[in-house]
């Protein structure tokens, strides 16, 4: 069974990045775009209330939440404790490609402020330059991004596994960040190292984003969308996926959500 949750990923994000030629549009493909925008704008307005399996997203509240992070080039083990992030509910969809006429489903989703409040500790390092910076901090966290958008596109094609089903194929992401502001206090550092640092990672942020921008669709194909997605659409044709949508849709419309 699709649940919301993962129904959302599907129209978010896209799904999967294995490249492959699309079939001919099946039935129910033109109103995928329509039956799409409806959803999220849906989903929109149940965030701050949650419904069902979907938690309260607006704002996202969490008491205590540990991480252990390790890449090449970053590694970051703590915790994190009051955190609030808000401002997820703000999106707009900026365009969306018609997929019944194009064969593409193209996305253009912008958040204009996320604000992140918290406490975090954290040990770790950045290899920046081939320079290993050490990180290690016990923070008061207050954050916020501006204008992150996200650009992508996907289509669909035959399930590999049952051919009245469904994959998504061709995907592609980017994600861009106008700026950030950041007033942390890291209690371990004097106010002259907490400014220079608030203003390092200021910079240092959408310059990362930029340079791991290659990556990004990669990352997304091999640790979330693949085989999971496509093992649930390799069950669902067009017409099914849409009348869930619109189901769906409907049920948190009528959820009468007010915080």
């Amino acid at each position: 069974m699709v649940s919301s949750s993962q129904l959302l990923l599907l129209a978010l994000l896209g799904l999967t990045a294995v490249s492959a030629t699309p079939v001919v549009q099946q039935a129910g493909s033109e109103q995928f775009t329509s039956a799409v925008s409806h959803f999220l704008q849906a989903f929109k307005s149940i965030m701050p209330c949650g419904y069902g399996d979907v938690p309260v997203l607006a704002p996202i509240v969490s008491p205590f939440y540990e991480f252990n992070v390790t890449r090449e080039d970053f590694t970051a083990v703590g915790n994190v404790t009051n955190m609030r992030i808000q401002g997820l509910d703000s999106f707009q969809v900026l365009s969306a490609s018609d997929y019944g006429k194009t064969g593409e489903a193209a996305y253009d989703l912008l958040f204009p402020k996320i604000q992140l409040l918290g406490f975090a500790e954290v040990d770790g390092f950045i290899n920046m330059g081939g320079f290993k910076l050490p990180i290690r901090q016990n923070d008061v966290i207050n954050e916020a991004l501006f204008d992150l958008r996200m650009v992508g596109s996907y289509s669909f094609a035959n399930s590999l596994t049952n051919s009245s089903g469904l994959r998504m194929v061709d995907f592609k992401q980017t994600i861009y960040l106008a700026g950030v502001e950041l007033d942390n206090w890291n209690t371990l550092w004097n106010i002259s190292t907490n400014n220079f640092w608030n203003r390092w990672i200021k910079t240092l942020l959408p310059l990362a984003l930029e340079e791991i921008q290659p990556n990004v669709t990669n990352f997304l194909y091999q640790n979330f969308l693949v085989p999971k997605v496509n093992d649930l659409l390799a069950n669902v044709s067009m017409v099914e996926l849409v009348n869930f949508i619109q189901t769906q849709a409907q049920l948190w419309a009528n959820a009468n959500c007010k915080p």
